[in-house]
């Protein structure tokens, strides 16, 4: 699922619902699963990503086949994550979002961390973008009620 800058890759899949992917050269590991009702998709993420690593996630999972019709959210926790990103990768995911509207449109994107340098990210991309809805998080909880729509 993840391409981490042409490096290896290690992919596990462990049932239908949940696949780990991990990269010995970075030292993350990405876990993939769906709530019980595979409405939400939740990418569990630890370790150091680079933005370049972070926009070919996306753009891999835009075109794995991976997201149902029925899917109203994908949930990031990146509690357990460094961000090691710039004000200038910004732009990259909004150029990212633009071109992937028709996949941006039907859902809602939270972001769930728990430190303020890796909260700023998510929290200017959405002010920014006019498109994607995409907000920060310090909670699963909270953000698995705002994808289902319990919370505003």
């Amino acid at each position: 699922m993840l391409l981490f800058c042409q490096k290896t890759l290690y992919l596990g899949v462990i049932n239908k619902k949940f696949t780990v992917y991990t990269n010995k050269y970075f030292r993350v590991t990405i876990s993939i699963r769906y709530t019980d009702d595979d409405k939400i998709l939740v990418r569990e993420a630890r370790g150091r990503v680079t933005f370049p690593d972070i926009y070919k996630s996306w753009q891999e999972l835009i075109t794995s086949g991976r997201l149902n019709d029925s899917l109203i959210g994908i949930i990031n926790d990146f509690r357990e994550l460094e961000l090691d990103v710039t004000i200038n990768d910004v732009n990259d995911i909004l150029e990212l979002i633009d071109e992937n509207f028709d996949f941006f449109k039907n859902i809602k994107i939270a972001v769930v961390v728990d430190s303020y340098k890796n909260i700023v990210f998510p929290m200017i991309v959405e002010k920014i973008s006019k498109k994607a809805r995409i907000k920060p998080f310090s909670t699963i909880e909270a953000a698995e009620d705002w994808v289902k729509g319990i919370i505003e």
